[in-house]
């Protein structure tokens, strides 16, 4: 009867933060840009329209166009130039900039980029345009996250976080569909047409953010509390004034006692004593995102099938987002129940797998009909498995690990290093599968398979378990210096408020209370 009662208790928790669910999957509509953008723009790749305008004529390939490999760097690798310089600018002045104005600035950025990449033929423009959407980017990626960890319980933490990797998912979906349905135009509606359609996201995300607060750990860290237990109020429903008090208390001591390690505002501190692991740890789980592949075949997914010779490549990727997505809506309960760290070293060896099998069988049989059937099975594997695992948990602990004090600085330094890694990705990728370079083709996952291989090595040795701890939590726990793979049986002196087992705890006790 124990665990029949628990699933029930836990049910009934998660319905009644039904308000704060639908806060946090619009909020994460920050990232559905990205992740429509890379499907889109993989897309550009292949599409005569756009090849005609930016590309030459290359009677030796499939569709009769081709870029050059310098193009094709440049048009990836921008954004992420861009999503550089803005997550520098937010690790010096992170500590200023609210979640909402993060999350507003994103939006003017992105609006001006759609514009600018619309409006002219000319490949400066276009440059230009990718690199104020990288900035774009930059701002949602961040603000995205920590609007959502800062705002959801312990217990719902990374099942919020995760709707980040299934707005990713989602939005690749939506961009690839469109590129299905426009790449049949000549013209340059061909790529205007999906361009056009990323509007929605600045104008929902800037209009819906005059009825919301900001996070209730933002205005205690501002010394608001008033506004703190307000803003918990409209964010969960909560009308118990006794409990809001109560949670604003144990934020406001939290982060009293966060700052008394350390009177210096300096932020070389987020590399000093404790604050250095969390610091460290954040970046190496951003590089991860980067390690699992995801970022070469969200930006040459269907490049990346064209030249592999298999057909219909706008429709073989359709289907593998589809799937993907499926992986993402079966990742909140996974994150909710299952550790961090199983998912996470599982996911991320079954993927080492997949990809290392498809380098192999290109390796031996390259360019015949089975192995295209192979690519396009396994690379559904490869995105269900990311969707499921590896995205949500990566993201999840990228807003966990992090500092209180130093939270935006350090999620804006390690985006920024996340998308260095993603330059890197975008900028090589084409010399090796491109035919202009070393047209390597499928054989290239030979390398992503051992980075997936290294991700769950690290995994294992260093990352700490995370699932259930409130973020005061796990501020006692770095501070006592706990050993990663002690962290989930460790006990700790605070008990959070809106940690799982204390919501258990009360609804027990109302329970006894009704009897």
């Amino acid at each position: 009867m124990a665990p029949q009662s628990s699933t029930k208790t836990r049910a009934h928790t998660i319905w009644s933060e039904k308000r704060l669910v639908g806060i946090c999957l619009f909020i994460s509509l920050a990232q559905f840009q990205y992740g429509y953008d890379s499907a889109a723009v993989s897309g550009f790749q292949s599409m005569p329209g756009f090849l005609a305008i930016f590309g030459y004529v290359d009677p030796t390939n499939p569709i009769g166009y081709n870029l050059t490999t310098k193009v094709q760097t440049l048009i990836q690798s921008l954004m992420n130039v861009g999503a550089l310089v803005c997550c520098l600018v937010m690790f010096k002045f992170g500590g200023h900039i609210s979640p909402r104005t993060g999350l507003w600035a994103a939006s003017f950025f992105g609006a001006v980029s759609i514009a600018t990449q619309i409006g002219s033929e000319h490949l400066a423009a276009l440059y230009v345009g990718r690199v104020l959407l990288g900035i774009s980017n930059g701002f949602f990626s961040t603000y995205s996250v920590i609007y959502i960890g800062e705002s959801a319980p312990a217990y719902l933490r990374g099942a919020a976080i995760g709707m980040v990797a299934f707005q990713i998912y989602f939005g690749s979906l939506i961009g690839i569909l469109v590129d299905n349905y426009t790449h049949v135009h000549t013209g340059r509606k061909s790529y205007q047409i999906p361009l056009g359609v990323m509007f929605v996201v600045p104008l929902l995300i800037s209009t819906a953010l005059f009825f919301l607060p900001e996070t209730p750990r933002y205005y205690v860290a501002t010394g608001q509390e008033d506004k703190a237990a307000a803003a918990i109020r409209k964010l969960r429903g909560v009308k118990d004034e006794v409990q809001l008090r109560k949670d604003v208390a144990i934020m406001k001591n939290a982060w009293l006692q966060e700052l008394e390690t350390g009177s210096s505002v300096d932020l070389l501190d987020a590399f000093r004593g404790t604050d250095l692991r969390r610091t460290l740890l954040t970046i190496a789980v951003a590089l991860g995102q980067a390690a699992s592949g995801m970022f070469f075949m969200s930006a040459f997914s269907v490049y990346f099938f064209v030249q592999a010779h298999v057909g219909k490549p706008f429709t073989w990727v359709t289907v593998s987002l589809a799937i993907a997505l499926s992986g993402t809506i079966l990742s909140f309960p996974a994150v909710r129940f299952l550790d961090r760290r199983h998912l996470l070293i599982g996911s991320s060896c079954v993927n080492f797998a997949v990809m290392l099998t498809i380098a192999i069988i290109y390796t031996v049989v390259p360019g015949s009909q089975a192995s295209g059937e192979v690519l396009i099975g396994l690379t559904c594997i490869f995105v269900w498995m990311y969707g499921f695992g590896q995205g949500p948990v990566l993201w999840a602990l990228q807003t966990e690990i992090p500092s209180q004090r130093f939270r935006s600085q350090t999620i804006g330094l390690s985006q920024g290093v996340s998308f260095v890694a993603s330059w890197v990705t975008s900028y090589c990728s084409p010399y090796f599968i491109n035919p202009e370079a070393l047209d390597w083709g499928p054989k290239y996952l030979y390398i992503w398979g051992c980075s997936n291989l290294i991700l769950a090595v690290f995994v294992f040795f260093f990352v700490p378990e995370t699932r259930g701890r409130s973020l005061e939590q796990l501020d006692e726990l770095f501070s006592k210096r706990v050993p990663a793979r002690k962290f989930k049986a460790y006990v700790t002196d605070l008990q959070q408020v809106d940690a799982d087992d204390y919501i258990e705890e009360i609804t027990l006790d109302e329970k006894v209370e009704v009897a």
